[in-house]
């Protein structure tokens, strides 16, 4: 800009690329003179065109700005080549990625850990089609979708698995208002593995999820190589009695049989279940 009594009559502007780089020369002949060398900065300007200059003018009442010249095209692209990936056009998300970014969440991979692994499969970040921001923002897409029809979803996906395999067992609770309290699955695999190595069985609630509060227990046992096999699963709402008493009655009702013996932690509600359901198993 450029003033005169106290008003502004230019206004220019220009791109922030116009103008030419100082050379190398330029440095070395200000270090001769004595001056210090500024620290090197890198520099994009190319000698662009283009730009808008605005001219005061004042007529009686009437003052303001008028365009006096515009220059609209640019020797440059607006954005460097590898830079153009991250553009919004340039970024998109298909079903592949939906998919994708599906699976790693059921595998409890964040956003980054996905983005990562997604240039490995693609062979560079270029090749991503997104950014970590885009992942997580689907991510969170996907999470609020499925909130609040998540445990039907859960409980239809057990329904096709019981129309394709008689074998697969499950039983599910609700309480007054229709909220999940207890889920038990188990599949045909399962209940043979049980059947050739179920003498003894170890009981164990071992994980309690965050937004629900449900409890997920399991029961392992271990095949002739010593090595741990489970039963079956299930969750429940807390580590009383009762909820262990129903996952107890449901586990002899599908498997056919009680196990010999049972090992659990020192719970009295898992004690007081055993000895309500499983009476012939020695604790």
């Amino acid at each position: 800009m450029r003033k005169a009594d106290d008003v502004t009559p230019w206004y220019y502007v220009v791109c922030n690329r116009e103008g030419q780089k100082k050379s190398n020369e330029d440095d070395q002949l200000n270090a001769r003179s004595g001056f210090s060398m500024k620290r090197r900065r890198l520099s994009k300007r190319c000698g662009c065109k283009a730009g808008i200059s605005f001219k005061f003018f004042s007529e009686g009442r009437l003052a303001g700005y008028i365009i006096q010249e515009f220059s609209e095209p640019h020797n440059h692209y607006m954005v460097e080549s590898e830079h153009q990936q991250y553009m919004a056009i340039n970024r998109k998300l298909d079903d592949v990625h939906h998919k994708f970014i599906l699976d790693c969440s059921k595998a409890n991979i964040g956003p980054t850990l996905t983005f990562k692994v997604l240039k490995e499969i693609l062979g560079g970040f270029d090749l991503v089609g997104c950014t970590v921001g885009d992942i997580r923002n689907a991510s969170r897409d996907i999470k609020s979708y499925a909130h609040g029809f998540d445990v039907q979803m859960v409980l239809d996906d057990m329904a096709k698995k019981k129309e394709m395999s008689e074998a697969f067992t499950y039983h599910y609770e609700v309480n007054a208002t229709n909220q999940l309290v207890a889920l038990f699955w188990c599949d045909g695999l399962i209940k043979r593995n049980y059947h050739m190595f179920g003498d003894i069985v170890a009981f164990d609630s071992m994980y309690n999820t965050n937004r629900y509060c449900m409890i997920f227990t399991h029961f392992t046992g271990k095949d002739n190589h010593g090595m741990p096999v489970t039963f079956t699963a299930g969750l429940v709402c807390n580590e009383k009695t009762g909820a262990f008493a129903w996952l107890f009655r449901h586990f002899v009702e599908c498997m056919g049989v009680a196990p010999k013996m049972n090992v659990t932690d020192q719970d009295l509600g898992m004690r007081s279940a055993i000895e309500e359901i499983l009476v012939g198993t020695r604790h």
